[in-house]
């Protein structure tokens, strides 16, 4: 299954990613990759699945690889990881 989602934040110095999906939950994950991240990047791919996936940016021409860590969390989870 195929989501899409925003990037509502980004740490470099761990590799963390919270997303918001369009249902305002949030997905968790760490990028397990060097291409560059950003808030406000919307992002797609299977996220509510916990492990290794790869997604993609709306082009479809750059690609994330993640290891998603939890999916339909609230915000104040979302602030505890981060």
């Amino acid at each position: 299954m195929s989501d899409l989602a925003t990037v509502v934040a980004f740490k470099q110095s761990s590799g963390r990613v919270a997303l918001r999906t369009g249902n305002g939950r949030f997905v968790l994950a760490e990028q397990t990759d060097a291409s560059p991240l950003r808030e406000g990047l919307s992002l797609q791919g299977n996220m509510s699945e916990f492990g290794p996936e790869v997604w993609s940016d709306e082009s479809g021409q750059n690609q994330f690889e993640v290891f998603v860590l939890g999916w339909d969390l609230s915000q104040e989870a979302i602030d505890r990881e981060m």
